[in-house]
């Protein structure tokens, strides 16, 4: 499907908005940043339910939107769906979904990044904490401080192959090579960056966290809209009636995308899309 330019009502009012962070909601454009933090408000205090539709954890995609965020809106992250959909809560902050990676999946993973001298080059996330066979490399460490993730902390592979990871980034090697089959084991995303790639446990998308959130209250995806930017967005724009892409994103969130909007997510392309839908 190729997406179109948005018209000037392109949908009825869905009861329920996921929101990608990164390139999409988060902008250090500080005056457009206000306006997308404004309309978000705006759409809460009208009885519907923005949420965060993240690759994130919970704390990373709140500790990157800030403080004021959650002081404007009154939005402390819940509902919301979190790292690539493998987490889930309601609006009570009770967790209704999470599908971490096997034990065995880590195991053969840190195996192979121990046997390629490549410990410095993947991180595993918990829900709340990261963790690394080594310390990471400077590009890596760059990545992680620009995006205001959490450093990982060094962990022997005894002890790593004993956590619950949700959601594991790489890069600079093929996953493949250990064994793990991409679509089998894996679902495999590239990130904004272009050359940090992330995996998912195998069949968890954003589509799965949303559909897990959705039917949590008895809702159909025709209650859903959705704005993303990213690989990472497609499922979820495809599952959605009414999604949205803003002007920047990459090609193909593009064409899986209804509409695409006249504008970046520096330029407030969040703040138009909830004036197209809920007339904010």
């Amino acid at each position: 499907m190729e997406a179109s330019s948005p018209p000037e009502t392109p949908m009825e009012k869905p009861q329920y908005f996921g929101i990608d962070i990164d390139s999409t909601l988060f902008t250090h454009n500080e005056e457009a940043f206000e306006k997308n933090v404004n309309a978000f408000a705006k759409v809460r205090k009208m009885g519907y339910t923005p949420f965060l539709c993240t690759g994130r954890s919970r704390n990373s995609g709140l500790g990157v939107l800030g403080t004021s965020f959650a002081e404007k809106t009154g939005y402390q992250g819940y509902p919301g769906v979190y790292q690539n959909g493998a987490v889930v809560y309601d609006e009570h902050g009770n967790l209704i979904y999470s599908k971490p990676f096997s034990r065995e999946f880590v195991k053969t993973l840190a195996e192979h990044l121990e046997a390629e001298n490549l410990k410095d080059k993947c991180i595993f996330y918990t829900e709340t904490a990261s963790y690394s066979l080594a310390g990471i490399d400077e590009k890596l460490m760059e990545f992680t401080l620009d995006r205001k993730l959490p450093i990982p902390e060094v962990t022997p592979l005894d002890e790593l192959i004993e956590k619950e990871y949700s959601i594991i980034k790489y890069y600079s090697f093929d996953v493949s090579h250990s064994g793990l089959r991409e679509g089998v084991d894996y679902v495999q995303k590239i990130t904004r960056s272009n050359w940090v790639y992330t995996l998912s446990p195998s069949g968890v998308t954003k589509a799965l966290g949303v559909s897990k959130l959705l039917e949590h209250y008895g809702l159909s995806p025709n209650e859903y809209g959705f704005i993303g930017d990213g690989d990472n967005d497609t499922e979820a724009m495809h599952l959605s009636r009414g999604s949205f892409a803003v002007a920047n994103a990459k090609e193909l969130a593009k064409k899986c995308a209804k509409w695409v909007l006249t504008k970046t997510h520096d330029e407030g392309g969040f703040s138009e899309a909830m004036g197209l839908v809920y007339g904010v």
